[in-house]
């Protein structure tokens, strides 16, 4: 397995932007013989899941005053704020077909690093999430595409609690069905368990640390290095400005129609945005935090004309696989949530 050097000219690239973007070069047109893993910080951002609604999602107005980067990535699942105390982890494999939502598989080796560095209560939990006595501080994202798995994941060292709060708005559904009051009372930072050797590390020396202990080395001049050439950093150029640079991209799919139903399943949130003229969809949105490997304008395309009548919706909805596109769910009760009272 191969180590991506995180750096361009010597300089580490912390533009979460930029970050994205290699991502998606890896998963998408690097061809390589064995896994790539990756290990990087950002500057403070909000990473936004390919379906969520940025404006409901997130303060926007603090994050301008903040100068907080807002980059949307292309997998799904929630929102998350990076800065730098948060050490984010990627790996990009073959597929062998059954990867798909097995997150234990990807994180169990993260867990038992940490617990080898003295966070001994890490465990796994839920759909995607990282705990430490029943407070998170990893989630992790999936995507499978073009015959490769790629994950990603964040290891909370230090937590600033006060613009974790003040960024992030998730909705009041949410948090109920985890049985929870904030954002602050369910995330915590890894550096108080640490091992007492550990309490003083630096995020870069913590990287370091875990690296070794994923790659069982104990230097890592023995891991192999993946270096990038000038002429791919131009691709990856390219595509921070065709998508993770792009307002488009990160904001643009994303407004408030005039009618809206959101409901919390056990695989994530399922919201639609519609508009409504004489009793038929004229404008659709889907969005959510859960992990789909379908395009939902397919289903939002199907929907425009559509009555909102539930033997209708119904027939457009039984037309699709639904667990391609949002998880273990049926017509009946994506139809209740479109009919359902506010």
């Amino acid at each position: 397995m191969y180590l991506l050097d995180q750096k361009r000219k010597d300089q580490e690239v912390r533009d979460a932007r930029y970050n994205y973007a290699i991502a998606s070069y890896i998963a998408n047109e690097l061809e390589l013989d064995e896994p790539i893993m990756r290990f990087y910080i950002n500057q403070p951002a909000v990473i936004i899941g390919k379906h969520q609604n940025a404006f409901a999602e997130v303060d926007l107005n603090y994050l301008e005053k903040q100068h907080i980067q807002l980059v949307r990535r292309s997998s799904g699942g929630g929102s998350v704020y990076h800065d730098q105390g948060t050490l984010i982890y990627g790996f990009v494999g073959k597929d062998d077909h059954s990867s798909y939502q097995d997150f234990s598989r990807f994180t169990q080796p993260i867990i038992q690093a940490l617990q080898r560095l003295g966070v001994k209560n890490a465990k796994f939990s839920g759909r995607n999430d990282l705990l430490i006595n029943d407070k998170k501080f990893s989630g992790t994202s999936m995507l499978v595409s073009g015959g490769k798995v790629v994950v990603g994941g964040t290891l909370l060292l230090d937590a600033d609690y006060e613009t974790l709060a003040n960024v992030l708005t998730p909705s009041k559904k949410k948090l109920a069905a985890k049985g929870i009051k904030s954002v602050e009372s369910r995330v915590t930072a890894l550096r108080p368990y640490l091992a007492k050797e550990h309490q003083e590390i630096t995020i870069e020396a913590f990287r370091e640390l875990l690296i070794k202990e994923l790659f069982a080395v104990d230097r890592l001049e023995e891991i192999k290095i993946y270096t990038f050439s000038d002429k791919q950093w131009q691709r990856i150029d390219e595509i921070v400005e065709e998508k993770f640079g792009n307002w488009d991209w990160n904001f643009g799919r994303s407004r408030q129609l005039n009618y809206q139903r959101d409901h919390r399943f056990s695989f994530g949130t399922v919201e639609f945005q519609l508009a409504i003229d004489r009793g038929k969809i004229c404008e659709c949105q889907i969005f959510g935090d859960f992990f789909a490997s379908g395009n939902l304008e397919e289903i939002e395309t199907a929907l425009l004309g559509v009555s909102l009548k539930k033997d209708d919706l119904l027939t457009v909805f039984r037309s699709f696989d639904l667990t391609r596109y949002f998880g273990e769910v049926t017509a009946e009760e994506l139809v209740e949530v479109i009919l359902s009272e506010m």
